[in-house]
């Protein structure tokens, strides 16, 4: 319910404050859970109220409510009509408050959504105020696992440094690319990257210096490709860009534009200047490969000739240019 800043104050406050919205046609009963939820020393109750369809809709455009107590047998727009519609959008817990339905009622209720259901029967203060709570704390803490779970998946997505894709990732993504090329006979290349010197720049700044490098240089090749492009962190300091529908001409193009953009990269240090950050590249083709470990090391081999060659440079498989 902590999406409803405006209305409500920290765990820890002397007394919190939820916002309800109350979803019944009949006045008396709406006046009974305004009375009860105003006995509450723990909790202070902003009740709103909706007799209608109307009314609810322009409550909520208005207000975003800390949860809900609805009735399910209303004209209009039915209570089981605005559970579905509210846990479709997420807003907020919802708890049914009913004189109308039965155990198979609850049972579709519940399914559908609602944290409780009440018969107005059996309605009581105590029983009320529990039932709000309890949602509430159930409410909040599956969004906290959702977002955990968010958190969890984008670690195992990105790389903790450069935020850009894992090695994990990257390998996962070049099999499904790899794969697509094999039965669609499309163009699929490789980049796979290295920081030259990256080792003196360790030993001559320091790893804080060095990680700042390798997150510089990431951003870079992120920004130079496109959405449909896979960038990711081999390892290290090398780096592999997966290039769906590219041929290896073009590939060759960007290649040397990442090369350029990076050798142009300045970074202050100690009030100097880093510059002369290099890379160099190997660039392939997709040749049939039986699997993703032979097109990458192929790609390493191009790197490492690069290497060999005086480093800051492109060089692409033979016989492909």
């Amino acid at each position: 319910m902590s999406k409803s800043g405006s209305q409500s104050k920290s765990r820890t406050s002397e007394r919190e404050r939820l916002t309800v919205l109350v979803y019944d046609d009949d006045d008396a009963y709406r006046k009974l859970v305004r009375s009860m939820l105003s006995q509450s020393r723990k909790v202070e109750f902003n009740v709103l109220e909706a007799r209608n369809t109307r009314q609810m809709g322009t409550a909520l455009k208005r207000h975003v409510p800390d949860g809900f107590i609805l009735d399910l047998g209303l004209k209009g727009k039915s209570g089981m009509e605005w559970l579905q519609e509210i846990t479709d959008h997420d807003i907020a817990p919802v708890v049914i408050v009913t004189g109308s339905g039965n155990e198979q009622t609850a049972v579709e209720a519940m399914k559908s959504g609602a944290y409780d259901y009440i018969p107005k029967a059996y309605l009581t203060y105590d029983l009320l105020l529990k039932s709000l709570i309890n949602a509430r704390d159930k409410w909040e803490l599956l969004r906290e696992k959702e977002q955990l779970q968010k958190e969890l998946a984008h670690m195992a997505m990105y790389d903790a440094l450069t935020d850009i894709l894992s090695r994990r990732a990257l390998l996962e993504q070049a099999e499904v690319e790899r794969q697509r090329t094999k039965r669609y006979g499309r163009d699929l290349s490789l980049l796979m990257i290295d920081i030259d010197h990256f080792k003196k720049v360790n030993d001559t700044y320091g790893h804080l210096i060095g990680d700042i490098v390798l997150k510089e240089v990431a951003q870079t090749l992120k920004k130079q490709t496109r959405r449909s492009d896979f960038v990711g962190r081999y390892g290290g300091e090398e780096f592999l860009i997966i290039l769906p529908e590219t041929s290896l001409n073009k590939a060759l193009v960007l290649a040397e534009k990442l090369r350029k953009q990076v050798s142009e990269l300045t970074i202050p240090v100690d009030g100097q200047v880093l510059k002369d950050i290099t890379i160099s590249i190997g660039a392939t083709e997709y040749e049939d490969d039986p699997n993703i470990d032979e097109f990458i090391n192929r790609s390493d081999k191009w790197l490492y000739a690069a290497k060999q060659n005086g480093r800051n440079q492109v060089q692409p498989q033979p016989g492909k240019k």
